[in-house]
């Protein structure tokens, strides 16, 4: 642990025990110290995430399991013309095709290191596929917990590599709370992507940061992120904070926080000003109808507190969007700049062009949006909105259909 060393975030003891996932003193939430005066990009990984390690909560990083996280390309927006400074992280260049590769993976190499020979997830789609895959690599078992219900498509990814699926009856946020204590009654290792789970994984979408600064020479004004648990936005604020540490970047960038319109706790905790975890809870979301925003329908996000924190201390704000403002900027984003995103991804698309359109942008601003999963593993879902189009046509008459397809009619 020369590198780094877990700290309450609460009573602020300092943690001896490498494995320990929360407090040994107050059972609070662990954050992490580093040496930034001595950290360094360890190019031995250029083209992937860990050259970052320095600044990451791994014991051994000559021990690394790893199938490629990160290093995901910044691509730069056509769709608007009176912006030119508009850019997409497209995570869904991850191995799984979502940015949850990042978290899984600090989460597993850390539990590899503690001995643990199993890591268990709670997921409806993108942490389970990570986990799985990632776990498979590291040579450990994969154990993922989900909701009844859960559609066979997004289950079967996970299948095929190798996870024991456990379906429960049960809102999942609660379940987190549920399965996350079973894991420290039977020495169990907790994979959840929720920082109350496991902190080490939440250090993980950090890297996110550091690329995004490493593409552009410096921090964007404005970086757009999609919202469902609050742990990747609090994570990809905790990375900018390091670069300013070290003196690597001299201004913060503002985070927006992108929620479904009928999932935004957030939103209504952060525009009424609420500090307190307990107010967030009595929040009347238990009946919120389906989504199909449902990686981000979350009706007590678990980091919350993390990301109303994140947002406030940046000087951003939340935005919440429609399913249908998703899935047309899912389709927009499509046709103009050739990426396939799920429909989660379209609500940080949605959110982009809201913000654009706000009138708060100025023309020589730098905004980044993060793209957070592919549509590839979503198809199913997607297409059960807006249906498959096709032609048809004689073998003769397909002269004439190409000219006409060809001219975009």
């Amino acid at each position: 642990m020369s590198h780094y060393q877990p700290v309450c975030s609460d009573c602020r003891t300092v943690q001896r025990d490498p494995a320990a996932l929360v407090c040994s003193a107050c059972n609070g939430y662990l954050e992490f110290r580093y040496d930034y005066a001595a950290v360094a990009w360890d190019e031995r990984f250029k083209g992937n995430m860990w050259r970052y390690w320095p600044l990451l909560p791994v014991p051994d990083p000559e021990r690394i399991s790893t199938l490629g996280e990160g290093g995901t390309p910044l691509l730069q927006v056509r769709a608007y013309p009176d912006f030119d400074r508009v850019y997409l992280k497209d995570e869904t260049r991850n191995p799984t095709g979502s940015h949850k590769d990042r978290s899984l993976s600090v989460g597993i190499n850390h539990g590899r290191a503690m001995g643990a020979r199993s890591s268990i997830v709670i997921s409806t789609g993108s942490a389970g596929i990570s986990n799985a895959a990632l776990s498979s690599r590291a040579g450990m078992v994969s154990v993922v917990v989900m909701s009844a219900g859960s559609p066979p498509q997004r289950l079967y990814p996970m299948f095929a590599l190798g996870a024991v699926l456990v379906e429960v009856e049960g809102e999942i946020d609660i379940m987190v709370e549920k399965v996350t204590s079973a894991c420290r009654e039977q020495g169990l290792y907790s994979n959840t992507t929720t920082r109350s789970a496991n902190p080490y994984q939440s250090e993980g979408n950090k890297t996110v940061a550091y690329e995004i600064v490493e593409d552009l020479g410096r921090a964007p004004e404005w970086v757009v992120v999609p919202v469902g648990g609050g742990g990747t936005i609090a994570g990809v604020w905790r990375g900018f904070r390091d670069l300013e540490a070290m003196g690597r970047i001299s201004a913060l960038p503002r985070m927006i926080g992108v929620v479904p319109r009928d999932y935004n706790a957030l939103e209504t905790a952060f525009d009424t000003g609420m500090e307190e975890r307990e107010d967030l809870l009595a929040l009347p979301f238990h009946d919120a109808p389906p989504s199909i925003l449902v990686k981000l329908a979350h009706p007590y996000p678990p980091d919350g507190m993390d990301a109303l924190g994140a947002v406030r201390a940046s000087q951003g704000f939340f935005l919440s969007v429609s399913d249908a403002e998703a899935l047309n900027a899912q389709s927009h984003v499509g046709r103009s700049e050739g990426l396939f995103v799920e429909p989660s991804s379209g609500a940080s698309l949605a959110g982009l062009a809201k913000l654009l359109g706000s009138g708060r942008i100025g023309g020589q601003e730098t905004v980044v949006a993060v793209v957070s999963g592919s549509g590839y593993r979503e198809t199913f879902l997607t297409m059960e909105q807006r249906p498959l189009q096709k032609r048809s046509a004689a073998l003769e008459e397909l002269p004439a259909v190409l000219a006409r397809a060809a001219s975009g009619h």
